[in-house]
């Protein structure tokens, strides 16, 4: 890795798809997404820190962004106003058609499911440290995952 004053860039140019995905999933909306992921990678900027490796560095940006998406969720502006994003997104970084269809499934589970099934079924992150990194309870991230899988599961069957 690189120094303290260059982890901004080296996290942009590593992990900046990954992080504008996962804003995606937990919001929903691109330009909200864009806005999130480039506030963390802003704050990073501004305020250096170490990491132990390129998986600490990962973990504490999916962390961050998805810190930002509830504290956007939260906000008064996001409640009172009309979205206009209801167009699936075609932009992500994503390899073809059914891997966009799956994300955009993904993206229309209720929030906690989608913060979930994303870690774990794209980022590979592990139940555990999905719990660590939600700061929730193993067996909640368990249940959330199973019951998100089920959830697509059902949408997809919906549509074949």
């Amino acid at each position: 890795m690189l120094s303290k004053e260059n982890i901004a860039l080296y996290a942009f140019q590593k992990y900046g798809d990954t992080a504008l995905q996962a804003a995606f999933c937990c919001i929903g909306n691109r330009a909200d997404a864009e806005d999130v992921a480039q506030e963390v990678f802003f704050s990073l900027h501004r305020e250096p820190r170490d990491f132990n490796d390129d998986e600490h560095l990962k973990a504490w940006l999916l962390r961050c962004v998805i810190n930002r998406c509830k504290n956007l969720h939260k906000s008064i502006w996001r409640r009172m106003r009309v979205n206009m994003d209801d167009v699936p997104t075609a932009a992500l970084t994503v390899h073809d058609s059914s891997e966009r269809e799956v994300l955009n499934l993904i993206t229309s589970l209720p929030q906690p499911y989608s913060e979930v099934v994303y870690l774990h079924d794209y980022e590979g992150y592990t139940i555990r440290e999905i719990a660590n990194m939600l700061d929730r309870p193993e067996n909640t991230v368990s249940s959330q995952l199973r019951r998100g899988h089920q959830k697509l599961r059902m949408e997809l069957s919906e549509e074949g």
